[in-house]
């Protein structure tokens, strides 16, 4: 059989591209050429991330008119996944050179279906779909799943797992931190973490879930200060205030917000200001919002007295 050139093109991917490595090993694996800077492709796979740039593969059939093209990506089709086979296999990581973490879901789709969250249209239900030991071959781990712990005793199989094997994790999805117990805050003090946990309060009707919530931390011996953050969702201007009052209210029970804003919406001045006051924990625990100038070339971008603004 004729083996085949495979170009793969990562359009905007933040991290590795998760669904290039698995086409990478499926090619591979049948000795097909595939990478980055494959000349005269037979095939093309394109992965687009974010809507936004989604108009930069509308010229593949052009540059590429003999190769069979395809696309795929949340930013371009949340309709379209990989076949079953492909999905089960280990990602080949060889394809990002220096990669020293491992990645994949154990779980997909979720319980809830938060009006701005894309998961439940392009994923579906929550359901199990892989253990670690299938696609972890590094010290680390970066979880992709949306709710990790919905699923109490797959999350208990899969975080044992992961103990016993000494594997640092990373759960880049903020956790249901309304579904938290303190068996399960328990188990997640037990896991040796390379960057902070994530959670989520992305609504002002979860503030009493979510302050439960971080005294369940603190009460398992977590610091929520330095080893919790916390994603605030700002969907858009109207939407600052409610984020503002969100970030104090964390600020005030000792945890560190991240403002999350929407990749689709223009971020205003203000939006990006808030984002920048809390991506810089010694600004964020050192000022208010209303005390922040970024334009200040000082220690900590502080307001000078007596020339405070309103937030």
């Amino acid at each position: 059989m004729t083996s085949k050139r495979v170009l793969l093109i990562d359009v905007d991917s933040k991290i590795p591209n998760l669904a290039l490595m698995k086409l990478a090993a499926w090619h591979r694996a049948r000795g097909d050429e595939v990478g980055f800077n494959v000349t005269n492709p037979t095939h093309v796979y394109a992965s687009v991330v974010f809507k936004k740039n989604k108009h930069r593969v509308d010229g593949l059939r052009h540059y590429y008119p003999d190769a069979e093209i395809m696309v795929g990506g949340s930013g371009y089709d949340l309709v379209a996944t990989l076949p079953a086979e492909v999905e089960r296999l280990t990602p080949d990581y060889s394809l990002y050179p220096g990669l020293d973490y491992s990645m994949g879901f154990t779980s997909r789709g979720c319980v809830r279906n938060c009006y701005f969250c894309i998961v439940p249209e392009k994923e579906g239900k929550y359901r199990r779909v892989q253990h670690p030991r299938e696609f972890v071959q590094h010290d680390k781990v970066k979880l992709l799943d949306n709710n990790w712990y919905a699923d109490p005793e797959w999350f208990y199989e899969t975080s044992d797992w992961l103990i016993k094997n000494n594997v640092a994790v990373d759960v880049t999805q903020g956790m249901d931190i309304r579904l938290l117990t303190p068996e399960i805050a328990a188990q997640l003090k037990r896991l040796r973490w390379w960057r902070p946990m994530h959670f989520a309060f992305d609504d002002m009707r979860s503030k009493d879930a979510v302050l439960k919530g971080l005294d369940i931390l603190t009460a398992a011996g977590i610091d929520t200060k330095r080893n919790v953050s916390i994603y605030v969702y700002c969907h858009d201007d109207a939407h600052y205030d409610d984020a503002v009052e969100r970030c104090r209210i964390l600020k005030a029970a000792r945890a560190t917000p991240y403002v999350m804003c929407n990749i689709d919406r223009p971020r205003t001045k203000r939006m990006r200001q808030l984002q920048r006051w809390t991506a810089r924990p010694h600004l964020f625990w050192s000022c208010d919002i209303a005390d922040y100038d970024p334009a200040i070339r000082g220690h900590i971008g502080m307001v000078p007295e007596g020339k405070r603004k309103e937030a």
